[in-house]
């Protein structure tokens, strides 16, 4: 298969990633315009949809031969549908027309629209446009309502004036492929020409990309962009989409189908009724979803509206102004503020033009990344930026580790996690995942290296149990001697927001190996401060794979529960574990009481009901204080007076 080699002029330019930062220059300057976006696609995804492989030198050739083949079999056929029905908060079912509400269509449909509906003396004369109509019902019910209804009215006005944005932009690149430009009106049905819409589905952006389909087509999502909102790179995309399902299905009305419901979908019921005709499918039980079955007539007649404005009453709509701007890139991570600033404009003119970048400034360890700004203000730009390099040049880029607390980030880059939550626009650090990347201040390499290990020294003394400058971390595991043949043991602390299929996937393991060697509940949640055991390839590189493990030699590792992991528990807390019988007459709260220990400790620490009484003989487990230093720094060791208040003794009166 050979690749189409389309690489995107400013989506990969020259990103890099650095686990410790590092500083991006040369100074920004003004980007000239190179043409339309070229995306990377997935071929095997595209493979999937059109159905067979890739190969850019028949798409112009077979572009033509299937728009004679439309011409000359479909003629008088329809092809797409009006979006009211799919907006219950405009209009509900019981309310459409009609001819809409479960009409069948004719099987022999008319060329002409005025003998379908004689009462209509207006749809004679109607300019069509490069997509096949079929005058069925749905479409003339969809012309109705955008001609007579307020609602329709109403909906479709707005829609117009908003085509006015990007209206230039859409057709140019569908010229350019070689695709009918009624398609346009598809981006009105799906996102009202709004960049920045979300569907319930999770589509977003003009053209409403999921985000499987925006992997397949070139469009990244991550932490930073999501550029199924940038109107340049989606309108790529889509471009190269719809050229797959038109290679795939052959028609358009089946093509735009399969747009709305999924090909899949589309493909099963071509198989389930052996039948590939369109508006057939519409007929039968459970052949199309309903809302595919008026998508296609309502897109048909928001392009006969849209090429007979006058006609409809639409005449005085007033488009938006284009989409126009200056391109400019910048070196480096900069808030869209100082972009604005420099430009001379607001915030919310800046991220208007940008609507990809999800967190208020450009990726970190991204070089060059391009930035749209208002046309006129580029000179501007070009002259205040570098002046305001105070702003945006003490920061680099830094790719968070697997198991890599964000407090240690902070620290280790001298800033408050409050500030560091800051800088990258986050509200939970547990929304910081291993492999992303985000901005730190920058810091020389000498007191990074040393602002790292006293981050790391916190971390070894941040166990469960109480620790000085040199113990060793206390890792208890379901064997400490397990071992997997071919395999080493590597530990990994759970932080904030993992789970157990994230760190599975971190390592490349299934989760349940980890939940085998673990002895862990593999439905149950794993929480921050648990150490878990992996084994891995002897050739395991941790780094590559931005994990952070924790050092062997700073760990004392234990089976869990057994009289080593009791014992040294207990010693780091200033108390040994001591095994006694119950005499006759003895009760929780009386041996408790020996020991500092309540009732209810003694219950817990030998796993009985504190509420039945001590049999003689019974054999029991208690802590003993040994070292009152430890235990008073581990609040295990009442201060003597706080005792004395308890046992009722009062304080002397002052003299």
């Amino acid at each position: 298969m050979r690749r189409l080699g389309l690489v995107l002029s400013f989506l990969l330019a020259a990103r890099t990633f650095a686990q410790e930062g590092g500083v991006q220059d040369p100074p920004p300057g003004p980007e000239e315009d190179v043409g339309p976006p070229k995306i990377q696609t997935d071929d095997d995804g595209r493979f999937a949809v059109r159905g067979r492989p890739i190969d850019r030198r028949e798409e112009k050739k077979e572009r033509e031969e299937l728009r004679a083949f439309e011409r000359e079999a479909f003629a008088p056929d329809a092809l797409r549908e009006p979006d009211f029905v799919d907006r219950p908060d405009l209009v509900g079912k019981d309310q459409l027309p009609e001819a809409l509400r479960g009409a069948q269509h004719a099987r022999g449909a008319t060329a002409r629209p005025e003998e379908l509906r004689p009462d209509l003396p207006w749809l004679a004369g109607l300019k069509l446009g490069d997509i096949p109509v079929r005058w069925d019902p749905r479409v003339i019910a969809y012309l109705e309502f955008y001609r007579s209804d307020p609602r329709g009215r109403a909906i479709m006005g707005g829609w117009l004036k908003a085509q006015g944005r990007y209206r230039d932009m859409i057709l140019e690149a569908l010229r350019r492929h070689h695709l009918p430009e009624d398609l346009l009106y598809v981006c009105m049905i799906e996102s009202s020409y709004d960049p920045l819409d979300y569907s319930r589905a999770g589509a977003s952006g003009l053209w409403q990309f999921m985000p499987a389909n925006s992997r397949i087509y070139g469009l990244e999502i991550n932490r930073w962009v999501d550029e199924r909102n940038d109107p340049e790179k989606s309108n790529e995309a889509q471009m190269y989409y719809f050229q797959d399902l038109i290679d795939r299905f052959g028609t358009w009305h089946l093509a735009l189908a399969a747009f709305n419901a999924g090909y899949g979908a589309v493909l099963r019921s071509l198989a389930k009724y052996g039948t590939n005709d369109f508006w057939a499918l519409l007929d039968l039980e459970g052949g199309l979803p309903w809302e595919s079955s008026v998508y296609v007539p309502k897109l048909i007649a928001a392009a006969i509206v849209g090429r007979n404005r006058e006609g409809f009453g639409y005449a005085g709509v007033v488009p938006d102004p284009p989409w126009e701007f200056d391109r400019v890139v910048v070196p480096k991570s900069v808030d869209l503020s100082t972009v604005a600033r420099a430009a001379g404009v607001t915030v919310a003119e800046i991220k208007a033009l940008n609507p990809a970048l999800r967190r208020n400034r450009t990726p970190p360890g991204v070089a060059d990344f391009p930035l749209r700004i208002p046309k006129g203000t580029r000179e501007r730009f070009a002259q205040a930026f570098p002046q305001l390099r105070g702003d945006w040049d003490g920061y680099d880029a830094y790719v968070m580790r697997w198991g890599e607390r964000f407090e240690d980030v902070a620290r280790t880059y001298g800033v408050s996690p409050a500030r560091l939550r800051e800088l990258n626009g986050v509200k939970d650090p547990t929304e910081i995942r291993g492999g992303v990347t985000i901005v730190v201040p920058h810091v020389d390499e000498e007191t990074r290296a040393r602002n790292r290990k006293l981050a790391e020294n916190d971390l070894y003394r941040s166990g469960v149990e109480p620790s000085e400058d040199g113990d060793a971390l206390l890792v208890a595991v379901k064997d400490k001697d397990a071992t997997v043949p071919g395999k080493k043991r590597v530990f990994y602390r759970v932080v904030a927001g993992d789970t157990l299929e994230d760190v599975a996937a971190a390592f490349g393991v299934a989760p349940g190996d980890i939940a085998e060697w673990n002895g862990l509940d593999i439905e149950t949640k794993i929480q921050a401060r648990m150490v878990l055991a992996v084994f891995v390839d002897p050739k395991f590189d941790a780094d590559k794979r931005h994990i952070a493990l924790l050092d062997d030699s700073r760990l004392y590792v234990v089976t869990r529960g057994s009289p080593e992991h009791l014992d040294m528990f207990e010693g780091r807390k200033g108390r040994k574990r001591v095994e006694l019988v119950a005499k006759e007459g003895d009760t929780l709260e009386s041996i408790g009481k020996k020991y500092g220990l309540t009732k209810y400790d003694v219950a817990r620490i030998n796993r009985r009901s504190y509420v039945t009484p001590l049999e003689a003989g019974e054999p029991l487990v208690v802590y003993q204080v040994v070292d009152k230093v430890k235990a008073k720094k581990a609040g295990v060791l009442k201060p003597a007076k706080a005792a004395a208040r308890k046992d009722g003794k009062k304080k002397p009166a002052r003299k």
